[in-house]
């Protein structure tokens, strides 16, 4: 009868013990001078230990510790209920009760992976039940009467983003609880994640026994990979630019190439973006890599223009805007500034003079091209020839290239090999070639820039 009453008593004490969340767990093999708590004194509190039958293993200091002071071994198993008075300096006095168990160290729960790093990674969008990859199945040591165990995400789970399966079946929930010591978990999606809201978690998975003190806890990095699932967005659908229109927008000594404004684009996957006109212009060109709308001829009259820019990523495969920005450009000539006593003849005369004015240079539309690196492998090989409009037209490069080479007869040579790291972000290989009419006796510019 007396063993059936102890017995009883020790599961009430550990039932007791199991409703408080905050019972700390000692090692039976804990060492004198093992710290178990302090409480703050901030200067005004004093502590002291009551007597609880356990004063040949536990002391409080005078800076608020409480630690060991002899071999826990005897107390294995045991619910563990200190008291400690608290005196503050007008001699108010409370007292707070520390619950302690103490367990057997080759019985206490810990993660096979402890002391490893673990990280996983898993890319963006894919379905609900989706496993992490990189993360082994998660699994504890089991002692004498640890089973059975039940696992739980307990931190860094955003917006529930991730569950945990059992690894002997297909039940995904919350928490998982295994009665095997051959079973653990896994973890996987429980929704479509999204890299551009989260791209990094920091879970933290718990496991504990059915007694709810011996605890085990771990952590680990999943890093949510990248997919080209955006596509660039214009920040306005129309762009109005104009020159000559009012007192503060005149362009009144005119340059060749000078910026008129640009347009702009972003992606939500943080790609580098690039332009092009759609509706190629004799006025107008745009530089891919920053948007800018560059006016290459001067108008003799007033022009009111239209144009499309599309804008796409440099990523492969590459994504286009899905709704492309439209540019209205307006062009005001402005009359040369004359003394207020000029009379209207001469005023006259002056516009005559500028109507009639012959143009010498066209700009012809930008051209594109798509190359792979193995396209420049060898120095010299011919990659692109251009069309001449008169056998008369011959063509230069404007200015020195380390890539390419223009031939008189239009022919575009490799000049050093394509090196697809050395291209720059945007891997494209820009350059002007100027195009001269020895029948005409212009000139006419056009803009390439190689995609490779």
């Amino acid at each position: 009868m007396f063993k059936t009453v102890a017995i009883t008593l020790l599961w009430g004490l550990l039932t007791s013990c199991k409703s408080q969340s905050s019972v700390s767990v000692i090692p039976h093999d804990a060492h004198p001078g093992y710290s178990i708590k302090k409480f703050d004194t901030n200067n005004t509190m004093n502590y002291k230990l009551l007597e609880t039958g356990f004063s040949q293993f536990f002391t409080m200091l005078e800076d608020g510790s409480i630690m060991t002071i002899s071999d826990l071994t005897p107390l294995v198993n045991r619910p563990i209920d200190l008291m400690i008075l608290a005196e503050n300096a007008n001699h108010t006095t409370t007292t707070h009760l520390l619950q302690l168990y103490v367990l057997d160290r080759r019985n206490m729960l810990s993660f096979k992976t402890d002391g490893a790093e673990i990280s996983g990674h898993i890319s963006e969008n894919l379905p609900a039940k989706s496993r992490v990859e990189g993360v082994p199945m998660l699994q504890t040591t089991v002692g004498l009467n640890t089973l059975p165990i039940t696992y739980s995400l307990i931190g860094g789970n955003i917006a529930q983003a991730f569950e945990l399966q059992h690894s002997q079946s297909e039940d995904i929930l919350p928490n998982i609880t295994v009665s095997d010591s051959a079973s653990g978990v896994y973890i996987v999606t429980s929704q479509a994640l999204d890299r551009e809201e989260t791209e990094r978690y920091v879970l933290t998975v718990q496991a504990v026994d059915r007694s709810g003190i011996n605890k085990a806890v771990t952590n680990l990095v999943i890093v949510i990979d990248d997919e080209n699932d955006n596509s660039p967005v214009f920040s306005q659908k129309i762009y109005r630019f104009g020159v000559g229109e009012d007192d503060d927008n005149i362009t009144i000594n005119w340059k060749r190439f000078t910026s008129i404004g640009k347009v702009e684009a972003t992606d939500a996957d943080g790609d580098k973006v690039a332009y092009r006109l759609v509706t190629p212009s004799n006025y107008l060109v745009i530089v891919p890599q920053t948007g800018d709308l560059l006016l290459t001829e001067e108008p003799l009259e007033e022009v009111e223009l239209e144009l499309v820019v599309e804008a796409h990523d440099l990523r492969i495969p590459s994504r286009t805007s899905p709704r492309p920005a439209q540019v209205l450009f307006h062009y005001k000539p402005q009359l040369p500034k004359v003394d207020l006593d000029l009379d209207l003849q001469q005023l006259e005369e002056r516009q005559l003079k500028r109507t009639k004015r012959r143009v010498t240079r066209a700009v012809r539309p930008t051209k594109r091209i798509e190359f792979t690196e193995m396209d420049g492998d060898t120095e010299g090989r011919n990659v692109f020839q251009l069309e001449k409009e008169t056998d008369r037209e011959t063509f230069k490069i404007r200015d020195e290239n380390a890539w390419v080479t223009v031939e008189p007869n239009g022919s575009v040579r490799v000049k050093k090999k394509w090196d697809y790291e050395e291209l720059g972000p945007e891997k494209t290989i820009d350059f002007w070639v100027t195009i001269t009419n020895a029948d005409k006796g212009g000139k006419s510019f056009i803009f390439f820039y190689f995609i490779v």
